[in-house]
């Protein structure tokens, strides 16, 4: 019996209504053929011919060919041979939920949800699995015989592993027996008795599971190690955590904790700490009995999303000085020599008033000895720091109106204040020949020497805390209305009203031969000052038309403007800021701060008049279109951004009053040459220091250099920086933000969203970064010193899957290379292989340092990769 599709509806309602009852099936099974369906009423059985879809709750079969047999309540599918293509077509596809086979035939019962499946291959998480025969139970499990299971997503994958059994667990995860390795159709004798293979969830971070360790040596460190073992902790979709551990065979040992966490709309983050007890390794220190070395290193990100009135933000990075040297993998990482951190909280309350708090730690790792490889002299700065301000209003606007010139006048107000330490003492100069008076306290003697540096550590908390600092600072901004002067010319006045708050006051007592007594007084104090300004700003342009090829015209801008401030004398008794003190049996006098001592580093009260000058110029020029059918007949074109000159003149100073003149320029050479220049000048000459011989600047006196015949100034320093680049056509490169356009693999993404620094981008063709940068620098009557150095960097893609890549340059005063990197990578399609070599580092510690890694891309094989390196830490002593 042959009837269509069409003609067989009434027919089949009765078979499906008849199976109902009998509670054979327990849904209505819906199918369709594009050729033609054959029933055998007698056989009760189905045939599908021609694309054939059968679907059955949860499952979904495809076929060239389907049998249905409602005797047995089960279904059968194959595919047919297409003699011009000599192969077969339309093989069946089956799907259960969110589970895939292709399969070459298949047999499966509605009743007992059991099936037997010939030549499947389907997809579970980031892997593969081919069978050549596959048993399903009821429960969802599936047992395989002869299989491949791989992350390859080919027919033929380049890899595999090679399992006689498999058992796959209700979607969960896979067990096999037996296994050994396969590459390229060559069998490897590498494998293992059994393996497991987790399935991450859909939404889900992982799943829990063994982290396994990495294994090495380091010829002249720590031996023989095992290192980021562990164990991952798949808590939820929105958080996870890492165990790790490392270990040595000189007894040196490590532990590890890390987390990424994320909530929708709100924000994400991440935050890891580990802990090293370095032993060394090296025989020198062995005899010596050096004390092991405990190293950490703490870094959290918290990114907040644009929500509400507050943001909390975090970016910690913080670590003891040597734990890069020594636990460093990264060559950039390693001669990294500073860090910062900060965790901030703002809030706004309404569009009036905000407020804001931040904890800092900033940290300079100190110098690398070379002989040793140990950074010493390591400087740590931490500070918290809070804000409170009132953005400008017009007081004087009523209802909004903003027409009058008085309603213009506006008021604000800042608040700022931080506690900072920091394990830098710094220098407290009672030199006789400095003060020309005695210091009757004790002072300590090394820090009358110059600046002492304490290791942070617990035992040095004591006299760190103890010259902590405490500063506030407040504002009032208050603008004026502005006017014009002849139409063409600005004038601004202004009024500013500042201040600084401290916890602490000294007190001078002169007790006779030269002395001073200074007593520290606990107790709060301000200082203020106010000044008055006033400044003039205008812009003319000058014009040259042309008639040249095609220039048009060039444009010359000027823009000039002066300006003066006025702050008046601060130092009478009746502010009560300052202390006029006597200092010699003579009766000299001087005048010494209250709130800041007598090293004093703040300003020092007295007027002062000062006349600012600037004087800006821009130069541009229009061309004509190369064509009189251009959309647009003329473009603009900057040949100069800006020349500018500025310096300063204080009116009432009594000596040096004339500021340094500077001289900055800045344009952009075509299309992507950028050129930066400046220069310093200085109007004052230098004499020899008659007290200190060993000073070689020497002293800056009030004597002009034009009138002592050395020209209008003497160039104190100059600064030039040359940089460009070039792509092919500027094409712009992909970044690990927006690589998700590129139509990668899920499990790509997700490995380049975990280490964007190993993001490369194959489709870039090639690409160069060139910069060149000149210093030089002379102050007083010491010697010059020249900073000149060329860099470059760029990459080459010599085919679609290979990448190469070179960051070197030349230091011109060194006479010597910068450090140099050249790094390869091939794209194996499943696997990716990169090379790593520093054939110079301008070290002998770092020097010829390679890393070759060869390894599955999948991060379910992250472990299977073969890796051989010499890195930095491999020759030190830990």
């Amino acid at each position: 019996l042959i009837l269509t599709a069409e003609k067989q509806v009434a027919l089949m309602d009765s078979i499906k209504k008849d199976s109902l009852v009998r509670g054979d099936i327990e849904t209505t099974v819906a199918y369709t053929a594009e050729d033609s369906i054959i029933t055998d009423v007698e056989k009760r059985e189905v045939h599908l011919y021609g694309k054939a879809e059968v679907k059955y709750g949860n499952i979904q079969l495809t076929a060239n060919y389907i049998r249905l047999n409602w005797t047995l309540n089960e279904l059968y599918a194959i595919g047919t041979y297409d003699s011009t293509e000599k192969k077969m077509v339309g093989e069946p596809v089956f799907q259960d939920g969110g589970e895939s086979y292709n399969t070459n035939e298949i047999r499966y019962n509605f009743k007992t949800k059991k099936g037997i499946i010939h030549g499947v291959i389907t997809q579970q998480g980031e892997g593969f699995i081919h069978g050549t025969k596959v048993k399903r139970d009821a429960e969802g499990n599936a047992y395989m015989m002869g299989n491949m299971y791989t992350t390859c997503n080919l027919e033929h994958p380049h890899f595999y592993i090679n399992s006689r059994k498999i058992k796959m667990v209700n979607n969960k995860q896979i067990i096999s027996g037996l296994f050994n390795i396969v590459v390229n159709d060559v069998p490897l004798p590498l494998g293992l008795p059994f393996g497991f293979f987790p399935i991450p969830k859909n939404k889900e971070s992982g799943t829990s599971g063994i982290i396994f360790p990495q294994y090495g040596e380091e010829p002249n460190g720590r031996g023989f190690y095992l290192r980021n073992g562990g164990y991952y902790f798949a808590i939820s979709e929105y958080v996870n955590a890492v165990l790790t551990g490392q270990i040595y065979s000189t007894g040196s040992w490590g532990l590890g904790i890390g987390s990424t966490y994320s909530s929708r709309y709100r924000y994400n983050g991440n935050f890891a700490f580990n802990y090293n007890r370095n032993f060394s390794g090296d025989e020198i220190d062995k005899l010596l009995k050096r004390d092991a070395r405990n190293d950490f290193s703490l870094t959290w990100s918290h990114t907040p999303k644009a929500r509400g009135s507050s943001t909390f933000s975090a970016n910690v990075n913080i670590a003891s000085n040597s734990f890069n040297n020594y636990n460093a993998e990264s060559t950039q990482k390693y001669i990294s020599n500073v860090a910062s951190s900060s965790v901030q909280y703002n809030k706004s309350f309404g569009q009036l008033a905000r407020a804001g708090a931040s904890f800092r730690v900033n940290q300079n790792f100190g110098q690398l000895n070379q002989q040793t490889g140990r950074r010493s002299g390591g400087k740590t700065d931490v500070s918290t720091d809070f804000s409170f301000g009132i953005s400008q209003f017009a007081p004087l606007a009523f209802n909004g109106a903003t027409g009058r010139w008085y309603e213009s006048f506006r008021l604000g107000l800042d608040f700022s204040g931080s506690y900072g330490f920091t394990n830098v003492l710094s220098r407290i100069d009672t030199s006789y020949s400095t003060l020309r008076f005695k210091i009757a306290n004790p002072v300590d003697s090394a820090r009358s020497r110059g600046d002492v540096v304490l290791p942070f550590n617990g035992e040095n908390l004591s006299p760190i805390l103890g010259d902590a600092k405490f500063t506030g600072r407040y504002s009032i901004p208050i603008a004026l209305p502005n006017f014009k002067i002849l139409k063409f010319i600005n004038f601004t006045p202004g009024i500013g009203l500042q201040g600084e708050v401290f916890t602490k006051q000294f007190s001078y007592t002169y007790l006779g031969e030269n002395t001073i007594r200074i007593d520290t007084l606990k107790q709060l104090g301000t200082e203020y000052s106010y000044s008055f300004s006033a400044g003039m700003n205008t812009r003319f342009y000058g014009i040259f038309h042309s008639r040249m090829g095609r220039l048009e015209a060039l444009r010359h801008t000027v823009v000039p403007s002066l300006s003066f401030s006025y702050t008046p004398d601060f130092t009478s008794d009746q502010f009560g800021f300052y202390q006029k003190v006597q200092i010699d049996d003579q009766g000299t006098e001087r005048t010494f701060s209250r709130f800041r001592g007598i090293n004093n580093t703040g300003g020092n009260g007295r007027a002062s008049g000062v006349v600012s000058f600037s004087l800006n110029n821009m130069v541009e020029m229009k061309l004509k279109a190369k064509s009189d059918t251009a959309s647009v007949q003329s473009t603009k074109v900057s040949l100069l951004d800006n020349l500018g000159v500025n310096g300063s003149y204080n009116l009432i100073a009594d000596s040096l009053n004339l500021s340094n003149i500077s001289v900055n320029a800045n344009t952009r050479l075509g299309k992507n040459l950028n050129f930066n220049f400046n220069m310093n000048f200085d109007p004052y000459i230098y004499i020899r220091d008659p007290q200190f011989p060993g000073n070689t600047t020497g002293i800056r006196v009030n004597r002009y250099a034009i009138a002592n015949g050395q020209g209008l100034a003497r160039l104190q320093n100059i600064n030039m920086s040359l940089s460009t680049s070039f792509s092919p056509g500027q094409k712009k490169r992909n970044t690990p933000q927006n690589v998700e356009k590129t139509g990668l693999p899920a499990e790509q993404l997700e490995a380049i969203d975990r280490n964007p620094q190993m993001y490369i981008d194959f489709e870039m063709p090639w690409s160069i970064n060139l910069s060149y940068n000149f210093g030089w620098t002379k102050t007083g009557l010491a010697g010059s010193n020249v900073v000149q150095a060329v860099t470059f960097n760029g990459d080459l893609s010599l085919t679609p899957k290979w990448k190469v890549s070179v960051n070197s340059g030349f230091d011109f005063a060194a006479l010597r290379p910068s450090i140099t990197q050249l790094n390869i990578h091939r794209d194996l399609h499943c696997w990716d292989m990169s090379l790593s070599w520093t054939p110079f580092a301008g070290s002998a510690i770092r020097a010829s340092n390679y890393n070759f890694t060869i390894k599955a891309r999948s991060s379910i094989l992250q472990d299977l990769k073969l890796t051989r390196r010499r890195s930095f830490y491999d020759s030190g002593g830990y």
